[in-house]
């Protein structure tokens, strides 16, 4: 009882408790380790989860993590705030200090998506006070970087310079000599910005020095071109020319940004010629077909060729219409998708309302049939105390019966010595064995009658009418009634197959059994399932089978309890 209580109480917690299991950890094991090299495949792989909502809490933080570090390397769009911020509750709870601090940087930049910038200037400078606290030096300097640039959109000079510099100094703690670099240079881009090239040049060379340790041809051309751009705002065309050769011969993705700069430096330098050849050479980009329309404008103007220029400053209008157009169309869709997703999660939380209801209505009917479970087990348990307290009324019959047998055996013997020594005391033996004989048909008959299943079909007899599953016609019902009777006559079987053997049927040894219990035939038949003709029917035909002499004189139940059963 108190297990079946305790089973349901754990069941009811268990429900009440449990959350949706995700089956995506394994693809994020996966994603994770696909990111470094394999941003694009990876991002695609977190695009096949269609419902990460609907992902537990740790899947789903640790999804966000990984959709940001894929951002980070392929340049796309951040998810929506709320998303972020269910990310950043668990890794609140759950999380390591970095994790806390890096969740919290994707949340800032998302607010500044938004153009919420206070809300991003709040987020940045808790999650920067943190991981300075616990020493994560790489994270503090994305956070600072971040923080400068926002310090940029508000034309907040001095601390954007201050952050800058306090980028360096964390990655350089870190020991990310790559992003240290790219701080350096971001850095001396902005002191240039102020003209102030006396700071600009050492920041640079440190940068570059770093470059030709790590080998990193990215960067290498980010700087050389950085150097190229410093030189052209001094109007040192030679040097600016330099850097920018230097550049394109890493060959990185963005050298197309250096031979555009080449070309205004030409132009701006008089070196048309030379300027045509850039041109030549970088025709086969389509992806800066803006800028080599404009380079030719340009060219055509400084070569005078007017109505060459104004060709090509149509073809930058037209381009410049198309883009402002389109990013148009994504701001629009941007909002679109944006109200899609605020929808989505509305319907979400209707949708985890119902599931919570659907979540008590089920506790409460498991309560219910917990109690009702447990109802029925204290009637089960009465009920079994009653039949144990009948079983040992029949098993202190039984053993009555066993003595008495024991009583007889010896009584034979007794007689059977007497009648050897002394007839006259014959009769006085046979007397008392009659006695004993009697009393002990009795004790079996009443055995029989006190029998469970003696009482269940006594029982059924006296109903009106049996449903179907309540009669005895299969071997299942029938097994109880034979078994019992061969229990308290242990010899019926053997003496009735000697009596009628073959001529009985299988059903008619059956019906023998059920005979002996004593009903008529009306009862007979109630409980065979059939028309009391039939059991009539039946009956006769076993009468017919008995031997001649005692047809006449006994009836068939007599038959079976004289001749049979004594």
């Amino acid at each position: 009882m108190k297990a079946l209580l305790l089973t349901g109480l754990l069941f009811i917690l268990i429900l009440s408790g449990c959350k949706k299991e995700s089956a995506t950890l394994p693809l994020l094991q996966s994603v994770e380790e696909l990111i470094p090299m394999y941003a694009d495949s990876a991002s695609t792989l977190l695009d096949s989860i269609k419902a990460p909502d609907e992902l537990g809490n740790k899947d789903f933080a640790h999804w966000c993590m990984l959709r940001g570090k894929a951002t980070d390397e392929t340049a796309t769009g951040l998810l929506p705030i709320y998303q972020w911020q269910r990310a950043q509750k668990w890794f609140m709870k759950h999380g390591t200090a970095e994790e806390q601090a890096q969740i919290a940087l994707y949340l800032g930049r998302a607010y500044v998506e938004d153009g919420e910038y206070d809300k991003a200037m709040k987020i940045y400078a808790e999650a920067l006070q943190l991981a300075k606290e616990h020493q994560a030096y790489n994270v503090a300097g994305y956070i600072c970087a971040y923080m400068a640039d926002l310090y940029g959109f508000r034309d907040i000079i001095s601390e954007r310079l201050e952050k800058r510099e306090e980028a360096c100094e964390f990655f350089k703690k870190a020991e990310n000599y790559k992003s240290y670099a790219y701080a350096l240079k971001g850095l001396a881009c902005q002191w240039a910005l102020l003209d102030s090239f006396a700071c600009t040049m050492p920041l640079l060379q440190k940068a570059d020095s770093i470059s030709q340790l790590i080998l990193n041809k990215d960067l290498a051309a980010a700087i050389a071109n950085a150097f190229g751009l410093v030189y052209e705002m001094q109007e040192k065309y030679k040097d600016a020319e330099k850097y920018h050769l230097k550049a394109i011969e890493t060959g990185s993705e963005e050298s197309y940004k250096d031979s555009m700069a080449l070309l205004y430096i030409y132009i701006q330098d008089d070196q048309l010629a030379k300027a045509h050849e850039i041109i030549e050479s970088t025709t086969k980009k389509k992806d800066i077909c803006y800028n080599i329309n404009e380079a030719y404008y340009l060219l055509y103007k400084a070569e005078g060729k007017y109505k060459e220029a104004l060709h090509y400053k149509e073809i930058c209008s037209d381009i410049l219409d198309s883009l402002t157009l389109a990013q148009n169309e994504t701001k629009v869709l941007e909002i679109e998708k944006k109200y899609n997703n605020a929808k989505i999660r509305e319907e979400n939380e209707l949708l985890k309302i119902a599931q919570q209801r659907d979540m008590i209505i089920i506790i409460i009917t498991i309560s219910l049939l917990l109690l009702c479970a447990a109802g029925y087990i204290i009637y089960w348990q009465r009920n079994k105390t009653t039949l144990y307290r009948k079983q040992a009324e029949i098993d202190k019959m039984r053993i009555e019966h066993l003595h008495l047998s024991m009583e007889l055996e010896e009584k034979k013997q007794v007689l059977q010595t007497a009648m050897a020594e002394q007839n006259h005391k014959a009769e006085e033996l046979q007397a008392e064995i009659d006695i004993i004989s009697t009393r002990y048909q009795q004790l079996q008959q009443q055995r029989l009658e006190s029998s469970i299943i003696g009482k269940r079909i006594a029982t059924l007899a006296k109903k009106n009418k049996l449903e179907d599953h309540q009669t005895i016609s299969n071997d299942k019902a029938w097994h109880p009634i034979t078994s019992e009777i061969d229990k308290i006559y242990p010899r019926f079987y053997s003496l009735l197959k000697d009596t009628f053997h073959p001529t009985l049927t299988e059903q008619e040894f059956l019906y023998c059994y059920l005979h002996v219990f004593g009903f008529d035939g009306n009862d007979e038949a109630k409980l065979l399932g059939v028309n009391p003709d039939t059991v009539r029917m039946k009956r006769s035909r076993i009468n017919q089978k008995r031997p001649e002499a005692s047809r006449k004189e006994t009836s068939l139940r007599d038959f079976l309890i004289k001749n049979l059963l004594k």
